[in-house]
């Protein structure tokens, strides 16, 4: 082969990267679209069930806290004649308040743990999305190692069958086998990827999922942003609302230095007289000054504040890291422009000059190696860039991640 026939086809190959994109053909309507996966972690997912019971915690907690600290106790005592009796009612109640910044401390607590649910419902959408991009990528390149495979196989038949009629050297042959090896090693590498990529969904969504299940562009999984964006994202808020709940507590636990006085009233009932009158009882703090409970509440403040700071950095990073991210992306996206159907051509005229004798078998292998692993790249990029939408939605806590389950 000439050299300027070997240029001429490097330089196709060349555009053929630079310019391709997928357009995958319509294989109707998937069983498993993005939306549907979302809705069904977020119906199944333990995670969300276990933020969704600290919620629950937080309002039972929040329902049982007032300004009395306790239920009022009763007693009763009698002898076994019933000559005697005696019967009393007691209510603990704060002077310092105590219970009233213990039931803004549950307050605070519902809030953060609202917040939270809220976060983790978003992070799970995207856990659900990035996972399905990966399982989209990853059955998009089996589709390129498996028309690899095919390619070789049949240019192995016709090399063979040329050496069977002396017109192919034994070089030829070996070479065309190898490549067949290589192309069927690359098929399985392949489906090794994509298995596990469907595990990692299929735990996600907790269905069992098949590869044509899914949906062929990986674009598809990232859902164009929400009208309107939060103003906080809710991991901040819910940071925020722990960190009220924790000042809360630290008042509670200093209210809590002036014990509870339980007033009550007192019944006495004796040779069939009865005696009433109110009762009083307070604990005197000599030794137990709630120390613990006080150094609890101020190390809990000092955590409080430190994960709210850590969280506010956290999401303002992720923000602007994600927006670079994306645009970048989208930037190396527009220049690879076209369609995959130009690399498929490519590979058809590689196979075409090979059987006429234009191209000898080396330097067919070696283009087209280079556009395989193209197409590959193309799909990879598609998934790079989904992936990066998928993340920036994430980052700014956008409710079009939850899609239909909102």
């Amino acid at each position: 082969m000439h050299s300027h026939t070997l240029v001429g086809w490097g330089g196709a190959v060349v555009a053929v990267l630079l310019h391709a994109s997928v357009a995958w053909a319509d294989g109707g309507e998937p069983s498993l679209p993005p939306d549907r996966a979302v809705a069904s972690a977020l119906t199944t997912h333990p995670d969300l069930r276990a933020a969704e019971a600290a919620l629950s915690i937080a309002q039972a907690s929040r329902s049982a806290s007032g300004l009395f600290l306790s239920n009022p106790t009763a007693n009763a005592w009698a002898t076994p004649d019933g000559s005697r009796a005696d019967l009393g009612l007691s209510q603990p109640l704060s002077l310092s308040g105590e219970g009233w910044h213990a039931r803004r401390t549950a307050r605070f607590s519902t809030d953060s743990a609202g917040a939270s649910l809220e976060r983790t419902r978003r992070e799970l959408a995207a856990a659900v999305r990035q996972a399905y991009v990966e399982a989209v990528v990853a059955t998009g390149v089996v589709e390129v190692a498996r028309e690899g495979s095919e390619l070789a196989a049949r240019l192995s038949f016709a090399v063979r069958r040329k050496h069977e009629e002396g017109e192919a050297a034994t070089l030829d042959l070996r070479l065309a086998r190898l490549a067949e090896v290589q192309a069927a090693t690359r098929l399985l590498e392949a489906r090794r990827a994509e298995a596990e990529a469907l595990r990692r969904l299929s735990a996600l969504v907790m269905l069992p999922i098949e590869a044509g299940d899914l949906v062929s562009d990986a674009l598809a999984v990232a859902p164009p942003p929400a009208e309107s964006a939060p103003s906080d994202r809710s991991d901040v808020r819910a940071a925020g609302a722990a960190l009220d709940a924790a000042r809360a507590d630290l008042r509670r636990a200093r209210a809590a230095t002036i014990p509870a006085v339980s007033l009550g009233v007192g019944v006495d009932i004796e040779d069939g007289s009865t005696f009433i009158g109110p009762s009083v009882g307070v604990t005197l703090p000599l030794f137990d000054r709630n120390q613990v409970g006080r150094a609890q509440a101020v190390g809990g403040l000092d955590v409080a504040e430190g994960q709210l700071a850590s969280t506010r950095a956290r999401a303002e990073t992720e923000q602007t890291t994600a927006a670079a991210r994306l645009e970048e992306a989208e930037a190396a996206a527009e220049v690879a422009g076209v369609e995959l159907d130009e690399a498929r051509a490519a590979l058809a005229s590689i196979e075409s000059g090979v059987l006429a004798g234009e191209i000898d078998l080396a330097t067919a292998v070696l283009l087209q190696a280079q556009v395989l692993q193209g197409e590959a790249a193309i799909v990879t990029l598609r998934g790079l860039l989904a992936d990066a939408r998928i993340d920036l939605l994430l980052a700014l806590d956008d409710d079009a991640l939850l899609g239909g389950a909102r």
